[in-house]
Formats: C-alpha cells, sequence, structure tokens
C-alpha cells in the first residue's frame, strides 16, 4: 500500500491519500445504495443502451418508468452483485496481490454474460459520472484523480481476466472442433 508521504504502491499506482478518498467515497454512495445503484445502472443504460442486450429482461424496461426499472427482480441482484464486489474491492486496496487477483476473477466471470473486454471501458466512465451525481461537490479534482488512477488499476485487470477467458474458451473450443491438437 502507499505509505503515510504520499508515496506510490508499486503494484496498484495508489497512494494512502488516494485509498483515503475512494474508500470515503464509497462510503457515501453506500449510505444510499439501492437508489445509487439504480442512477450507476441508469447511467449506464442511458449512456452505452446497448450494454442493455446484456441484461435479462431489460430489453422489455423503460428505464424511465421507476415501477419498471427498480422492479426488475434480475438488475436488482446485479446491482446487489456489483455493490458488493465494489465493497470488496474497496476493502482489498490494502492487499494489492490479493485486489489484482479480485478483479482478474471478475473480469474472467464476465464472459459468460457475453460482455467485451471494451465494455469495461464504459463501466469507468459510468462510474466516474455515478460518483460525481452522488458526491456533487465532494466529488473534487483530488477525489476525481484518486477514482481515476484506482480505475486504470481495476481496468487493467478486469480486461485482463476476460481476454485470458476469451483466449481459453477459442482455445477449447479450436481443439473441440478439431483445429488444435
Amino acid at each position: 500500500m502507499g505509505s503515510l508521504n504520499g508515496t506510490a504502491d508499486d503494484v496498484t499506482g495508489l497512494t494512502a491519500n488516494q485509498i483515503d478518498h475512494i474508500r470515503d467515497s464509497w462510503q457515501v454512495v453506500m449510505k444510499n445504495k439501492r437508489a445509487n445503484g439504480f442512477a450507476i445502472f441508469r447511467i449506464l443504460f442511458t449512456d452505452y443502451p446497448f450494454t442493455r442486450k446484456l441484461f435479462r429482461s431489460m430489453d422489455q424496461v423503460d428505464i424511465d418508468v421507476p415501477e419498471q426499472f427498480e422492479k426488475n427482480i434480475a438488475l436488482r441482484a446485479h446491482i446487489t452483485r456489483f455493490l458488493a464486489s465494489f465493497g470488496t474491492f474497496m476493502a482489498a486496496l490494502d492487499q494489492p496481490e490479493d485486489l489484482q487477483q479480485l478483479l482478474y476473477d471478475t473480469g474472467k466471470s464476465h464472459l459468460r454474460h457475453s460482455v467485451k473486454p471494451e465494455y469495461f471501458d464504459a463501466l469507468g466512465n459510468v462510474l466516474m459520472k455515478g460518483l460525481g451525481a452522488v458526491l456533487g461537490a465532494d466529488f473534487t479534482e483530488e477525489v476525481q484523480g484518486a477514482w481515476a488512477a484506482a480505475w486504470g488499476f481495476f481496468v487493467t485487470h478486469l480486461k485482463h481476466g476476460l481476454e485470458d477467458a476469451i483466449r481459453h474458451r477459442a482455445e477449447t473450443n479450436g481443439n473441440a472442433a478439431g483445429t488444435g491438437e
């Protein structure tokens, strides 16, 4: 972990001060987790409408009608998992190698949902916009910088896990089809 004097961690590139900013701001998100989770996913579906197809029954939901959007059980469950995963990431900021593995595994697990590596870039944009909406004036330049640095680390390892899973599936399918060894 980054030292108290502002030295960046060798693995994450984050300083102790940045980690504090990230954790403090995430606690604000979690104070009203259901509403904030839906706000983040509303941004996702509005700014990146193609992502709706990745979620069960979202094609039939009008995101501007709370009775439809917020009562979608599959989406509520995914938001709960998303927030729990980020909570785990926050807890692991002090254990960079563990965090790296968690992110890798999370990326890898998204293969079954037809996620493409570049979708994680969209999620970073959504997360920053969502944090800005939730934190308001408290989303200072320093807090934004901390999240940008963290997301750079997060997205690298999320994508790496997913790309390895894609590669493994291609190799396995190639072998099963008789094109491999």
